[in-house]
Formats: C-alpha cells, sequence, structure tokens
C-alpha cells in the first residue's frame, strides 16, 4: 500500500500540542529547567520561530504586571478598573522612556512618583500647579489620566533600534466612588419606597417611584466610571500614538478657544 501523507494539524492544534509537550518535558525532569534568552532563541529557530518574535514574547512578558482580581461587586457594578495598552516603536528604551515622562507631566498634568531602570509610575499632579493647569486648558480635552490611581509605563529594548513600550492605568479607587454612588442611589430608592408606604401612598406606585430612583441612581454612577475609563483608556493609546507618530502639531489660543467651543 502506498504511504499516507501525514495528516496536516491546524494552527490552533498546533498550540496545544507545543504547549502540552513543554508542560510534559516539564513534570517529567529531574528539576526545574531554566533557559536563558539566548537558548530560548535558538531553540525557537529550531521550529521556525523568528528571533525577533521570541525577543518581543520576552518583552511582553517582562513588561506585564499582576493585575489585581476583577470579579467582585464593584467590578460587576462598575466595569474593570484597570486598563493596559501596548506597542512595537522605534527608538532606543532610555530615550522612549525619557519621551514618555516629559510627554505625560506636560500632556496628562502628571507627576512622577517612582523610577526605575525601564518603568516609570505617575500620579495626579495635585496642589496649587495642578489646579491651575486644569482651569487653563482649553482645548477640551482635560486630563482624564489625573483620576487614575497611577499611571506606569515599561521600556524594554526588543532589537536595536525597536523597543517594547506598554502603558498602564488603575482606577480602581474612581471605580469603588461609583460603586458606592450606585449602592446610595439603591438604598435611596428603597428609604422612599418605605417613607411613601408609610405615608399610605398606593404601594404599587410606592414601588415604581423607589425603582425609578434606585435604578436611576445606579444608571448614572455607572455611566459616569464608564465614561471616565473609557477617556483614561483613550488617554494611554494616545500617549503611545504621540511615540509611534510623533508630537501632534501646537496649536495657538484662538484654535484651543474654537476647540474648546466645539466640545
Amino acid at each position: 500500500m502506498a504511504d499516507r501523507p501525514a495528516p496536516l494539524l491546524p494552527r490552533a492544534a498546533l498550540e496545544r500540542v507545543m504547549l502540552r509537550a513543554a508542560e510534559l518535558q516539564l513534570a517529567n525532569a529531574e528539576k526545574p529547567e531554566t533557559l536563558t534568552e539566548a537558548d530560548l532563541v535558538a531553540l525557537a529557530q529550531e521550529v521556525g520561530i523568528s528571533p525577533l518574535a521570541v525577543r518581543q514574547a520576552l518583552a511582553e512578558e517582562r513588561s506585564r504586571l499582576p493585575v489585581p482580581d476583577e470579579s467582585g461587586l464593584a467590578a460587576s457594578l462598575a466595569g474593570p478598573a484597570y486598563f493596559a495598552a501596548s506597542r512595537v516603536v522605534g527608538g532606543d528604551a532610555k530615550e522612549v522612556l525619557a519621551r514618555m515622562d516629559r510627554s505625560f507631566q506636560r500632556d496628562d498634568n502628571l507627576a512622577e512618583r517612582r523610577r526605575f531602570p525601564d518603568r516609570i509610575v505617575w500620579g495626579a499632579r495635585g496642589g496649587f500647579a495642578g489646579a491651575v493647569r486644569e482651569l487653563t486648558r482649553l482645548d477640551g480635552r482635560g486630563f482624564p489620566l489625573v483620576k487614575a490611581d497611577e499611571v506606569s509605563a515599561t521600556v524594554i529594548q526588543v532589537e536595536p533600534g525597536r523597543v517594547h513600550v506598554r502603558v498602564e492605568a488603575a482606577l480602581s479607587r474612581r471605580r469603588g466612588a461609583a460603586a458606592r454612588n450606585a449602592f446610595i442611589g439603591a438604598l435611596s430608592g428603597f428609604a422612599l419606597t418605605s417613607v411613601l408606604l408609610m405615608l399610605s401612598v398606593f404601594p404599587p406606585l410606592s414601588a415604581a417611584v423607589g425603582g425609578a430612583l434606585a435604578l436611576g441612581g445606579m444608571a448614572l454612577a455607572r455611566r459616569s466610571y464608564r465614561r471616565d475609563a473609557t477617556l483614561a483608556h483613550l488617554a494611554i493609546e494616545q500617549s503611545l500614538d504621540r511615540i509611534e507618530f510623533g508630537e501632534p502639531r501646537k496649536r495657538g489660543l484662538l484654535d484651543q478657544l474654537m476647540a474648546s467651543d466645539s466640545q
């Protein structure tokens, strides 16, 4: 009989097989094995993976920070509190990180809190200087990232001339406030229903009025947080745009006033 051709595996099946093979290899080893970056690149080349792809994957792994569990009541009521965006751009790691520092402090009204060799953490500038900057910004964009607990950027060199940049923003305090406001709205609706019943108002009407207040308060709190979260997520994406494509054209006072009026 003629030899049958070997069956072809689809991409998803191939990934599962490779992952399972790696798990079996580690499970059967007498002691945990470690690989240097050079060993990993060489191993990947043997199976047809480019060194650039491996280095980018390593950069993404190094820049990834633990994210707290998002399955609690606040997450259910308001939505996620942690947002991240990443991109590979041209440049040197130290120079790109310095540019991001200048950009966040100038364009987003943030101040440096912590500095590491490949990472910087910022928070809201606050104080008189921060308040003056918020009052004097006339382009309608505002400073959405000042509502974040902290904003961080990690820059890792992938290869000469190319870096992996990851920006993260945490809005857990802002989300907590939204969850509290939603709870207060629900409690107010329940209290109003109780008062109306004590005043002998028709029970279905009392329940309808109280329920409307409760649902309205919860919806308003959720919508307010979602708006802030969406703007913050957009702001970190825009920070990567500035690094990749350069700073936008500076506008004069008249342009800023016209932009503000159009919002």
